[in-house]
C-alpha cells in the first residue's frame, strides 16, 4: 500500500516511534488502533450533542438571568425607606405569630434567611438589626439594597429572606412567588402591605 504522506508529518512521526521505542510500523499501526479503538466517531458524536445541549443550557439559564435582573428597577429613597418599615413591620408581626422565646431568637432564625446570599456582608447584617430593633433608626439606603441585586443566587435576597422566613422554607431564589408582594409594590406601598391576608 502506497501512501504519500507530507515529509515533515514524516519526520515527526519517525521521532515519535523513537521516543515511543517503537519501529515505524509499530507506531503507526498502535496509533491507528488507539484512535480507531478508543474515539469511536459514534462516542465523538454523542460527546458533541452533549456539549451543545449543555451550552444551549447554559445560555437560557444565562439569559433567563439577564431578564430577571432587567425586571428590577433601582430604589428611589422613599422606596428604600418604605422597604425598610416593611422588613420591620414583617418582622414584629412574626416575632408575634411565631411565639418565640426572646428577640435573640427570632433574630438569630431570621437572619438565617438572609446570610445565605453570596452579596450578603456583615455590615447589611448590622443595618438590619439596626433597622428592626432601633426606633427611628436610619432606612436601607438605595445603594445598600441595589447593591444586592448582584447576587449570583437571587436579584432579589431580600424579599426571597423574608418569604423563606415566613414560610420556614430555605428557597435559593422566590423571585417567581406571585403572592408575596413584589419588591416594587413594598417599596411603593411599604407597611400598608401589612394587613394583606396573603402575607
Amino acid at each position: 500500500m502506497n501512501i504519500n504522506i507530507d515529509p515533515d508529518l514524516l519526520q515527526k512521526i519517525k521521532s515519535s516511534a523513537r521516543k515511543s521505542g517503537k519501529s515505524l510500523v509499530e507506531y503507526i499501526t498502535d496509533s491507528f488502533q488507539d484512535h480507531l479503538y478508543n474515539f469511536p466517531s459514534e462516542d465523538l458524536e454523542m460527546k458533541l450533542n452533549n456539549f451543545e445541549q449543555r451550552l444551549r443550557l447554559i445560555e437560557e439559564n444565562i439569559g433567563s438571568v439577564k431578564k430577571i435582573n432587567k425586571q428590577f428597577v433601582d430604589f428611589t429613597p422613599h422606596e428604600a425607606a418604605n422597604y425598610s418599615r416593611f422588613i420591620k413591620a414583617i418582622f414584629e408581626r412574626e416575632f408575634k405569630s411565631k411565639k418565640y422565646n426572646s428577640s435573640k431568637d427570632a433574630w438569630q432564625d431570621f437572619m438565617t434567611h438572609f446570610t445565605r446570599f453570596d452579596e450578603w456582608n456583615e455590615i447589611l447584617t448590622l443595618r438590619l438589626k439596626e433597622i428592626i430593633f432601633i426606633d427611628h433608626a436610619d432606612s436601607l439606603t438605595c445603594n445598600e439594597i441595589n447593591s444586592l441585586r448582584n447576587s449570583k443566587k437571587c436579584p432579589s435576597p431580600l424579599r426571597t429572606g423574608l418569604i423563606n422566613w415566613i414560610n420556614n422554607s430555605e428557597k435559593e431564589c422566590c423571585c417567581n412567588n406571585n403572592y408575596f408582594p413584589s419588591e416594587k409594590s413594598i417599596g411603593e406601598n411599604g407597611t400598608d402591605l401589612i394587613s394583606n391576608p396573603i402575607l
